[in-house]
């Protein structure tokens, strides 16, 4: 197949993924990769990246000048008012100490480090740290290169920073757009520019350049395959949605796309199906014999018609027969799967 190189078919799907997605959901799909096996690589990718080194970089100086905002916490005091008495407050706590008439609750201001600011701060750092747990999957005697220890060693450095004292008291909780807005437009916000990237990074670890390797060769023609299949019915004037994925299986209008490592079984039907036709590369690429290739496809495509495509340039004869079979069977409905010209 010679239209599409590897990583251009690889690129041209994943910008047509819909968004957001789960990542080990998108590459089981997409690559039949284990979920263990994504989040090893996302854990490692992100935790080397140039936004982890640039953030914990930045750390020391961020976490000497956080952000803070003045909040009126109540504390109890005895013989002496720190400010405005909450006197519904004082009454409860003198009943409980029988009567103390000096004990008063009063309302203090005190510095709050939970700002829209240093939430991001914190988020950013817990990706780094959540990113090296995964590389922790791997076993550190039998995986110990220079990648997976810098993976651990940033992980180390970014908990430590969320250990300290005026971080600890920081929600955690995940950032909403309302948030990270605040966060933006805040008088400090500049500052903390390195955290906005990283949280950018963590959001999408993973792009076709890491996954690209771990493709093998029919899943790499398979790729250009259904790239090629989609442009194709674009060409003829079909608009197709967004490719979303499903128990496992990527859809993209009358497309699915079933990995055959998603099966784990060569007993169901994996490919391309075009409507209810199956579309697919030989499973084998030493020495093709087509007509083997051909009855193999058909045996396993359970009675569907069943096209093998060798070459790219044979896309649109199969896109041909789908729309022709697709209306076929919805000629007695009165409709059809393709609306195409």
């Amino acid at each position: 197949m010679g239209a599409h190189t590897d990583l251009e078919a690889a690129a041209g799907l994943w910008s047509r993924l819909a968004r957001p997605f789960v990542l080990v959901d998108v590459v089981d799909a997409l690559l039949g990769l284990s979920t263990e096996v994504v989040q090893q690589l996302a854990g490692v990718t992100v935790a080397v990246c140039d936004e982890a080194a640039a953030l914990l970089s930045d750390a020391p100086l961020l976490v000497r000048s956080l952000t803070t905002s003045m909040a009126s916490v109540p504390i109890r005091t005895r013989g002496e008012v720190r400010g405005p008495v909450l006197w519904g407050e004082t009454m409860s706590a003198r009943a409980a100490t029988a009567g103390d008439t000096d004990l008063f609750v009063c309302k203090s201001p005190q510095r709050d480090y939970d700002t829209p600011e240093n939430q991001v701060l914190v988020r950013a750092l817990k990706s780094i740290v959540d990113a090296g747990n995964a590389v922790e999957l791997v076993g550190a005697h039998e995986y110990d290169d220079h990648t997976l220890r810098l993976a651990r060693d940033r992980a180390r450095e970014a908990r430590r920073y969320l250990d300290h004292p005026a971080l600890a008291r920081v929600s955690r909780e995940h950032i909403n757009a309302r948030t990270l807005k605040r966060a933006k437009n805040g008088k400090k916000g500049h500052r903390y520019e390195n955290a906005f990237r990283m949280l950018d990074r963590a959001a999408e670890p993973l792009n076709v350049a890491d996954l690209l390797p771990f493709c093998d060769r029919r899943t790499r023609l398979q790729h250009r395959m259904l790239l090629a299949a989609i442009e194709e019915l674009e060409a003829r004037g079909l608009t197709l949605p967004a490719m979303r994925v499903e128990g496992g299986i990527l859809l993209a209008g009358p497309l699915t796309y079933i990995h055959p490592r998603r099966l784990r079984t060569r007993a169901h039907v994996h490919g391309l199906l075009i409507g209810d036709v199956l579309v697919d590369v030989p499973e084998r690429f030493r020495g093709i014999n087509r007509a083997r290739a051909e009855e193999s496809l058909t045996a396993r495509a359970g009675g569907r018609p069943s096209i093998l495509v060798i070459d790219e340039s044979e896309v649109p004869h199969a896109i041909d027969i789908a729309i022709r079979r697709a209306r076929e069977l919805s000629r007695s409905a009165d409709e059809s799967v393709f609306e195409v010209v």
